[in-house]
């Protein structure tokens, strides 16, 4: 009986980790496919825009997700 108890309190906190990580995951999927979708589309226009979107959305993602500096 006590390891049902256990396994059951285990069970209830994984879930509850989860439930506040997937919706973190899912936004980054759709804009990680929102930048490709971007970059494909301009690539179908003209080839090399499409490697130039692509190298413009990386910059952006690395200086936003850049740690802040302190001074």
């Amino acid at each position: 009986m006590r390891f049902l108890r256990f396994a059951g309190r285990v069970v209830r906190s994984v879930v509850s980790i989860a439930v506040g990580v997937i919706p973190a995951l899912v936004r980054d999927a759709v804009g990680l496919l929102g930048a490709a979708a971007i970059a494909y589309g301009s690539w179908l226009v003209y080839v090399p825009a499409g490697y130039i979107v692509a190298g413009v959305l990386l910059i952006l993602f690395a200086i936003l997700t850049a740690p802040r500096s302190q001074a």
